[in-house]
């Protein structure tokens, strides 16, 4: 397993920045990684949706249920390059990504590098979210 957490401290309005990582479909603006979101079915707060990620490859696409919670967002990852959940939340100040996922069998001999890769995407996307944001107060 892989799990990793990475944080970025905010000084937003939690509404704000729930609109913005709620928009699932909105994540490669965000996640460089992720070339396409798109939502194939919802039943409620749940969506299924197939992703196509930033990288050539039998192991380029994959499928995820994403659920809406009250602190945000929570991807369980079904098929694909990796499985496991990726969820994205607003703390008390902060706005945290937090990752718990097995990567597939092709993957093991990079784990190293792929750890590296996701953390740093992950610091990226949420500097994005971030910006994003302040962005949206200044009026900007």
């Amino acid at each position: 397993m892989v799990s990793f957490v990475v944080r970025r401290e905010v000084r937003v309005p939690r509404g704000l920045l729930l609109s913005i990582i709620r928009r699932i479909e909105d994540y490669p603006k965000y996640w460089h990684g992720h070339r396409e979101v798109r939502i194939i079915d919802s039943s409620g707060d749940v969506f299924h949706v197939q992703v196509k990620f930033a990288f050539n490859g039998p192991l380029n696409h994959g499928e995820a249920y994403v659920r809406l919670t009250d602190d945000g967002v929570a991807f369980n990852f079904v098929k694909g390059p990796f499985k496991g959940l990726h969820r994205v939340r607003v703390g008390d100040g902060e706005l945290v990504s937090e990752w718990d996922i097995k990567l597939h069998p092709l993957l093991t001999p990079v784990k190293g590098w792929v750890i590296n890769h996701f953390r740093e995407g992950a610091e990226h996307a949420l500097d994005r979210i971030v910006k994003e944001a302040e962005a949206h107060l200044s009026g900007a």
